[in-house]
């Protein structure tokens, strides 16, 4: 999970956003069976709202606004991390495994986020 909590750490998302601790399970969630992918609301975001205590919508806003805020914090990084134009911010589908798929091509000794985010930068000089 610290390997997540890196990625969500590039875009400034911290774990003062509830949103933060939220993407992190689902990305996790999604990590361990990539099929929950084509059912969030049932089998992500329901699981993640008896965790959190609060409901599936909530969980999906709370995610909507870390997603929003990834976007306006380092567009760059995230189309580089997706490794596909995106016009718009992601879904929130989209954007959990967008994380998921790049978390899972990290290399098992070390995470790789800081050379990600120093491409990203220099790409916006």
């Amino acid at each position: 999970m610290t390997r997540i909590y890196d990625v969500l750490r590039a875009f400034g998302i911290t774990r003062r956003f509830r949103g933060c601790r939220i993407a992190a399970e689902a990305v996790s969630i999604v990590l361990e069976n990539e099929e929950s992918l084509h059912a969030m609301t049932s089998e992500v975001y329901a699981v993640i709202a008896v965790k959190e205590q609060c409901t599936w919508y909530a969980v999906e806003r709370n995610l909507r606004t870390v997603i929003l805020y990834a976007w306006k914090k380092n567009r760059n990084l995230l189309i580089k991390m997706a490794g596909y134009p995106l016009e718009a911010p992601p879904t929130a589908t989209e954007f959990i495994e967008i994380l998921a798929n790049f978390v899972k091509r990290l290399p098992p000794e070390k995470p790789q986020v800081e050379h990600v985010m120093i491409e990203s930068t220099e790409a916006q000089v």
